[in-house]
């Protein structure tokens, strides 16, 4: 039972939003980059981060 996981279902780097390269400026979350964020209980979102992280890396993006 103890078989390594199949490279195929392990996730990958390129696999995460682009978003996730930066904290996530939400107060109750402050998900580090790399990380999913979270509710203020601590559960993961679905969508993966706030709409306010990726507006924050957009514009980021847009000034660099």
């Amino acid at each position: 039972m103890n078989a390594p996981m199949p490279a195929g279902l392990r996730p990958n780097q390129q696999d995460r939003p682009p978003e996730w390269a930066i904290t996530c400026p939400v107060p109750t979350c402050k998900a580090r980059p790399g990380n999913r964020c979270t509710t203020p209980r601590g559960r993961h979102l679905h969508a993966g981060s706030h709409p306010t992280r990726l507006d924050t890396w957009l514009v980021q993006q847009h000034a660099a």
